[in-house]
Formats: structure tokens, sequence, C-alpha cells
């Protein structure tokens, strides 16, 4: 802007001492010029070349603008992104430490259920360690995926989780973020209190081009501290793509959250 204005003033100074100039010199009539035709002319070309000039620096302001905004833009994406794959750190230990303690339980008990949920936990992590430097994955991918991080849990908890997935092949081949439906599920079970007699109930389902994650409510006496790095990971997740965000509803019996379903 600064130089914008800058270059009008100097135009307009050199304009100004170019028609006094014109003004004070007696042009001779042997040439047949008319005075102050020709200073007329003159002043109306400058004039002219003024607002020619004016204009173009204007367009060469806006496109540079348009850049800087452009350049802002894709900065702020790249800032996301790093702080998306710092919340990605921190999902692999929280996500492996919850089991481990399960599986020095089980080596001692049943070691035929503790090499299958070896085999369930390595395939978990390798998804995890694949997808984790992916913005979106087929929804078909992630579901796959949560049949064996469901098993680990009903090796865990047995009855006291109860899961219902909606069976939908038109949405299969949607996408989603990676570990978002893996990281409602473990905030599900991280907050809320459960047993065989009062089970936890998570259902996943569709309504047009949402993927919608519920769940019952019953809050924990002791609470566990929350640093909401769950949906923090999702949150950032769509805000890096653009697209519309998650909505969340929280309910006095219900807690739901709403995803939507990507195209490419």
């Amino acid at each position: 802007m600064s130089r914008f204005i800058f270059q009008l003033l100097l135009h307009i100074v050199i304009v100004s001492i170019l028609a006094v100039v014109f003004f004070n010199i007696d042009l001779p009539q042997k040439y047949g010029y008319d005075d102050l035709l020709l200073r007329r002319v003159l002043i109306i070309g400058s004039i002219f070349s003024i607002l020619i000039t004016t204009g173009l620096t204007a367009e060469q302001l806006f496109f540079k603008w348009n850049e800087s905004k452009l350049e802002a833009i894709e900065n702020k994406k790249q800032a996301l992104q790093l702080e998306l794959n710092a919340l990605k750190l921190q999902l692999d230990p929280h996500f492996l430490f919850n089991n481990l303690s399960t599986l020095t339980s089980l080596i001692e008990e049943n070691q035929a259920t503790a090499v299958l949920y070896v085999t369930n936990l390595s395939a978990v992590y390798r998804y995890v360690l694949s997808n984790r430097n992916k913005n979106l994955v087929v929804l078909k991918t992630e579901l796959d995926f949560i049949t064996e991080y469901l098993f680990l849990y009903q090796i865990r908890y047995g009855s006291s989780i109860v899961i219902h997935i909606e069976e939908n092949n038109a949405n299969l081949s949607k996408f989603i973020p990676p570990l978002t439906l893996q990281l409602l599920i473990e905030n599900a079970i991280k907050h809320n209190s459960f047993s065989s007699t009062m089970p936890l109930l998570i259902s996943i389902s569709y309504e047009d081009q949402w993927i919608i994650i519920q769940n019952n409510k019953s809050a924990k006496f002791t609470k566990e501290p929350s640093e909401g790095i769950g949906l923090a990971h999702i949150y950032h997740s769509y805000k890096i793509i653009g697209s519309t965000p998650p909505v969340v509803n929280d309910l006095d019996t219900i807690f739901e959250v709403r995803i939507p379903l990507l195209n490419n």
C-alpha cells in the first residue's frame, strides 16, 4: 500500500512539473501550434498516464496480496499438519500401554489366547504406524482395523462392552481420517463405568454422508484426567483437509459424534 501511494504521488509531482514547464515555454508560432491546445493535450495525456500506471500498480498489488494470502493459508495448513503429527505421536504410547497389562496377565492364564492377542495387537499397531502420515483412508480399511482393535477389548472386558456396527456397503468406499473410530471408541471406554450387568453400548451407524458413533453415558465416580487428545486429533484432521467439522452432541444419557464421510 505504501508503494502504491508513493508511485501515485511521484506521478502527480512529475505531471505538475511538466505542466509548469510547458506553461512557461513560448513555443514558436511558425510551427503552427496552438499553445493552449498543445498544453491541454499534454496535460490530459499525462493524466491518462497516471490512471494507467495506477491501474497497473493496483493490479500488481492485488496479485501480490493474493499470493501472500495463499502463502499464509499454506503456512497455516503446514502448522496444523505439524500439530496433528505431534498429536499422533502422543496416541501411540497411549494406545500401547493400555494393552500391556492385559497381555501380561493373559500370558500367565491362557497362552493360546495370549498369542492371538499379540497377533491382533501387532496388526492394530501396524495399522497405526502405516497410516500415521496419511490424512485419509478408505472407510472399509478403517472398519477392518476396528474389528481387530475391538478384539483386544473383548478379551479384556468380555460382555461389559457391546458394540453394534451397522452394515452399509454404499459408504464403504468413502474416506475418513485414520484412527477416527478408534479414538472415539477409546474415549467412550475411558470416560464411562460399565460392567456385565450394565454394559457400555457403542453403536456405529450412518445417516446420509455421516457416520455416527454413539454410546450411553455412565460417568465414573473418579474421573480420569482428560487431555482432549482424541477429539483434538479428529478436529485437526478435518481442519487440515478443509472439510465440514465433526459434530459433537453431549446429551444427558447419550454421547454422540457425527463424522463426515468424504470423497477422495
